[in-house]
């Protein structure tokens, strides 16, 4: 579980404006309370947690921003002088249609191949969009978002705007959240 840590520094995003970005600095804990630096005030709120781990409402209102543990601020890095590499040799490439993942696969995970065609269930009132895979992209880290490979869907819908849908989002037929939904982007066939 995902737990907020002294000196650390959290983030989230305005309900309203995803462009407004608030942060707070974690400067002491309890087991039950966590004290930082919001707005240029110190604090403390009381810890709540759910599926994802740890989370704090610093205020109560309809659209209060809410801190979550795992939005943690990564910090920048210096851009590295790249130095030029030496030429591969020619019986060591790798061939032009092998594509590296940087991530994980779970167990139950399902394989996404360009070409595949894909269908998102929104619910009762939306009728189920089909689509296709045209191409995957590797996104690294940022400050403010996880990185990790996206599946560029072309929905029949809107083929003029690629959408992209994290790869561990794209599931088998059948496939049911933690909390039993059915809704989500599944593998057709």
């Amino acid at each position: 579980m995902n737990k907020f840590e002294i000196g650390k520094e959290y983030f989230t995003r305005s309900i309203c404006d995803s462009e407004c970005v608030f942060s707070i600095k974690i400067t002491g804990r309890t087991a039950k309370t966590v004290s930082y630096e919001y707005m240029g005030e110190s604090r403390r709120s009381k810890i709540c947690f759910d599926d994802s781990g740890e989370y704090i409402q610093p205020d109560r209102y309809s659209m209060a921003p809410t801190f979550r543990a795992e939005r943690e601020v990564q910090a920048e890095e210096a851009p590295a002088v790249e130095k030029p590499a030496a030429p591969a040799p020619v019986a060591d490439a790798a061939p032009a249609n092998v594509i590296t993942i940087s991530q994980p696969a779970d167990n139950g995970t399902v394989i996404v191949m360009i070409g595949q065609c894909v269908e998102c269930v929104c619910g009762a009132c939306y009728p189920v969009e089909g689509g296709t895979v045209i191409g995957f992209e590797d996104v690294p880290d940022g400050r403010f978002f996880r990185g990790g490979v996206f599946a560029l869907i072309r929905w029949d819908s809107r083929p003029d705007r690629p959408e992209r849908v994290r790869l561990s989002d794209i599931h088998r037929r059948g496939w049911r959240s933690a909390g039993g939904s059915p809704l989500g982007v599944f593998v057709a066939g």
